[in-house]
């Protein structure tokens, strides 16, 4: 304007601020008010309102249902009104319907910032994982990740686990805490049943779990939990998660594989990852670790110990599941020590069978070579018992099963497999499973066992007979003494 107002020069003036020549004479002069002078409101319609006549119908839907979204809407409008509208007017009603919703509709959801003190409190949860599909040894793995956050400096530990039960939170808490090398004032959880339980029929609320607080108490944390169905209460960890999966399967893109030779190398890859992130945390990271309490405890078992009583199967319980132990500690008293993965059953100090833990629901699982010895003393006991697809490995044991008791009868059929069966105790499965194919119909014990174990007196040897020196000593006697000597005898 004030090169204007010397040049009286409007393309000029227009180039020398830096404007269209339109913008410039929009100002100059037809007056209109300039970027930073109050506008006049405009109270009325520069055009026809061209949804006036379907309006109602629409705000009769957003009364009965508020959270249907605009686009929604005008797609079923697009569809019941044919040709009367187009498209391209999508924008101008989606305006319409917000304009509606902030008159009438439901207030907007607020998240109210919480101050967190450095060094107050840890939040600890779990996501599952499984959706980064890492395979371990060339099986897929089906996995949580238990998580655990500071609010105060988003300083982060996570370990893998396969369940939200109380091995695993124990696990996640302790690696953490001994990772951070110091201790805050609260742990924070959810109201799950690793923590808390109800208080039983007819009482409102749950309490904490007595082993939950040995926990805590162990490391001198105070116990909280967020509200039943409230997960924005724990609102650092929860949004950890998602930027936490992120980075791992962006990590695992980067490595060019999600294949690991062990469960310890994907530990160690998460791990690593993770104290790259803590690092980039800075100063906040420092100033909540300068802020917790010392560690001055040892880290208690991550396992589980209990005693337990061997039943007349040789079975054990532990939580919904049975699991086999040898036949010998039929009703002896066994210390079973579990893990997230493992049982170790131990007898007066020796450990006496190990095997993989299951989860889920009721099962029994039965280690064949625990009875293998007890069914061959009683083989009648097999074809009714309740666990006898145990006795099974895998479809080629149950096929040489079914095809002995078509040859035998049926006592006999079962002393025949279980006597094969039993040589898995001295040679591997495959060997015998290899051999049963190769023997196709002539299977049996004995032959199973001549395979294995020939007879130590039986000598195989290639026995080589020249007949030539007897073939020309009957060309050398004369016929006439041939005939006598016939005629003599």
């Amino acid at each position: 304007m004030r090169s204007y107002r010397q040049t009286e020069d409007l393309t000029a003036s227009a180039l020398q601020a830096g404007l269209d020549r339109k913008t410039a004479r929009k100002y100059l002069i037809e007056g209109s008010p300039g970027p930073e002078e109050p506008r006049p409101l405009r109270h009325w319609r520069t055009r026809p309102d061209a949804f006036a006549g379907i309006w109602p119908e629409v705000q009769e839907q957003l009364c009965r249902e508020p959270e249907l979204e605009a686009k929604v809407l005008f797609e079923q409008v697009l569809e019941q009104h044919r040709g009367q509208f187009d498209p391209r007017q999508r924008r101008t009603f989606e305006r319409r319907v917000r304009t509606w919703k902030r008159a009438h509709g439901p207030e907007a959801e607020l998240f109210f910032t919480q101050e967190h003190p450095p060094g107050e409190r840890l939040q600890l949860d779990w996501f599952h994982a499984s959706e980064l599909e890492v395979r371990i040894a060339d099986q897929g793995l089906e996995h949580l990740l238990v998580h655990v956050v500071l609010p105060y400096s988003n300083w982060e530990w996570a370990r893998v686990c396969y369940s939200e039960s109380f091995l695993s939170l124990k696990r996640g808490l302790q690696s953490a805490l001994f990772e951070l090398g110091g201790v805050p004032r609260i742990c924070q959880t959810d109201q799950s049943s690793t923590a808390t339980h109800g208080r039983g029929r007819g009482q409102a609320g749950r309490d904490y779990n007595v082993r939950y607080l040995g926990l805590l108490n162990h490391y001198g944390l105070t116990p909280a939990v967020i509200g039943v169905k409230q997960p924005h209460e724990n609102g650092d960890v929860e949004s950890a998660h998602r930027h936490l999966r992120q980075a791992l399967d962006q990590a695992l893109r980067l490595r060019g594989s999600r294949e690991f030779g062990a469960l310890a190398h994907y530990e160690g890859f998460v791990f690593e990852l993770l104290r790259r992130r803590n690092a980039e945390r800075g100063p906040r990271a420092e100033e909540e670790r300068r802020a917790l309490r010392p560690l001055h405890v040892d880290a208690l078992p991550e396992y589980d110990e209990a005693v337990v009583r061997v039943s007349r199967e040789a079975l054990v319980r532990v939580g919904r599941q049975a699991y086999s132990v040898p036949a010998r500690f039929a009703g002896e008293r066994l210390r079973v020590r579990g893990d997230e993965t493992e049982l170790e059953f131990w007898w007066n100090g020796t450990r006496v069978a190990r095997t993989e833990r299951h989860r889920g629901a009721q099962g029994v699982f039965v280690d064949w070579k625990h009875v293998i010895g007890a069914l061959q003393r009683k083989p009648g006991a097999l074809i009714g018992w309740r666990h006898r697809a145990a006795m099974f490995p895998n479809a080629t044991w149950r096929r040489l099963y079914d095809g002995l008791q078509t040859q035998h009868s049926p006592g006999r059929a079962e002393r025949e497999y279980l006597g094969i069966l039993a040589l898995g105790l001295q040679y591997r499965l495959e060997e015998l499973e290899a051999a049963i194919n190769d023997l196709g119909e002539a299977i049996g014990l004995d032959a199973m066992r001549r395979r294995f174990n020939p007879p130590a007196n039986r000598i195989e040897s290639e026995l080589r007979v020249d007949l030539r020196p007897y073939d020309a000593l009957l060309s050398q006697r004369p016929c006439g003494e041939e005939v006598a000597a016939d005629a003599g005898r």
